[in-house]
């Protein structure tokens, strides 16, 4: 079943032990301490657990006002007025506590809503919530377990895998198939036509799309999100990747396992992206690009060439992380330089009207 989503804080408590053993950490401090709820450091109140993964975030989860602390083996001293609880990884450890204190959001109930159109030959699968005034074209096929919130169109001939999540809003054009635990948030638009014409005197000359788009399993997409369908063949997001709001992925790109792009990022068309690659907030990729597994694109980053694997660039167009950052940090020193620029050309101008520094002209003779 999907889990997915979690929002409102359940009203449950429990002991500082009771959480050490839920979490199978080891406890430093007060075991009887009562914990109500989990919170960031800095919004954290009494009975509140936090986590902290490094020294940094240690330092202010002990000047904070909760009470546990969730972190790793080797991270910091255990302050005298807060528990401690250990585990190999504080990040994981603390998804549990969250999942643990939330109750899961408000889903349509199992079945077809009221106003919903499914069409005759569309395959509906078990214990699937079809919302309000949701479509479910021709063809169709939703697999188990399924969550369309009210108002999802899902076009003729869409699969879409077990346990998929499809919140307000999200179309599916036609064809376009979804793996398992696919998560679309709010608005996202999946299988549009690519933006492809070609400039004849009569004006732009409008490809068709007659490809498709395929997501694989464990997939999210952020709100109003855009897919393209390829002009042929497939669109592809690899499995585990996670894009985040307002991201346009073009016809024909394909995006290997396990990516992360993040908000207002623009993928070009055909490009093709390795396995566990970033890319930070607006960046830019230019069409046929190729960037490498495991590259590390800086924000607002402009891509124009391929990237090998494992590089880390930034800025525009993007290069050597490290060669931008000195670029940069020269940019910070050109006022200075044009000062002093300036000087050097007015004291060689007086050097020159005193007869003391000649012309090349007559320095070469």
């Amino acid at each position: 079943m999907w889990t997915g989503a979690v929002r409102r804080k359940r009203l449950v408590n429990l002991t500082v032990a009771e959480l050490a053993s839920f979490l199978g950490g080891a406890l430093e401090g007060s075991g009887e301490t009562i914990i109500t709820g989990a919170a960031s450091v800095d919004e954290a109140v009494e009975g509140d657990v936090v986590f902290a993964e490094d020294a940094k975030f240690f330092r202010k989860a002990v000047a904070s006002r909760a009470d546990c602390i969730i972190t790793c083996p080797d991270v910091g001293e255990s302050p005298a007025n807060k528990s401690v609880i250990r585990v190999p990884d504080a990040a994981r450890a603390f998804i549990e506590v969250l999942r643990f204190f939330a109750e899961p959001e408000a889903v349509p109930p199992v079945g077809i809503g009221p106003g919903a159109v499914v069409a005759s030959d569309a395959e509906i699968g078990s214990d699937v919530a079809v919302g309000a005034n949701c479509y479910i074209g021709k063809a169709a096929r939703v697999g188990d377990r399924c969550v369309l919130f009210p108002n999802v169109y899902v076009g003729d001939g869409v699969q879409i895998g077990e346990d998929s999540v499809l919140h307000p809003g999200v179309v599916v054009y036609q064809g376009c198939r979804l793996g398992r635990r696919v998560i679309l948030h709010a608005g996202v638009v999946i299988g549009c036509d690519g933006f492809g014409y070609v400039a004849r005197p009569e004006g732009l000359l409008k490809f068709p799309h007659i490809g498709t788009v395929e997501i694989g399993d464990d997939v999210e997409i952020g709100a109003n999100s855009t897919v393209d369908r390829a002009k042929t063949g497939a669109t592809i997001i690899g499995k585990g990747t996670k894009i985040d709001n307002l991201v346009h992925i073009a016809h024909n790109v394909r995006i290997g396992a396990n990516c992360v792009i993040v908000a207002l990022s623009g993928v070009a068309g055909s490009v093709e992206i390795g396995e566990w690659v970033t890319l930070a907030a607006q960046t830019g990729v230019k069409d046929h690009v190729r960037i490498g597994d495991r590259c590390v694109v800086a924000a607002r980053a402009g891509v124009i060439g391929d990237l090998p694997d494992g590089s880390v660039v930034s800025g525009f167009p993007a290069r050597d992380h490290a060669a931008e950052k000195r670029v940069e940090a020269a940019r910070l020193h050109l006022p200075d330089i044009l000062r002093r620029l300036r000087v050097l050309e007015h004291e060689i101008e007086e050097l020159r009207a005193k007869g003391s520094v000649q012309e090349d002209d007559n320095a070469n003779h």
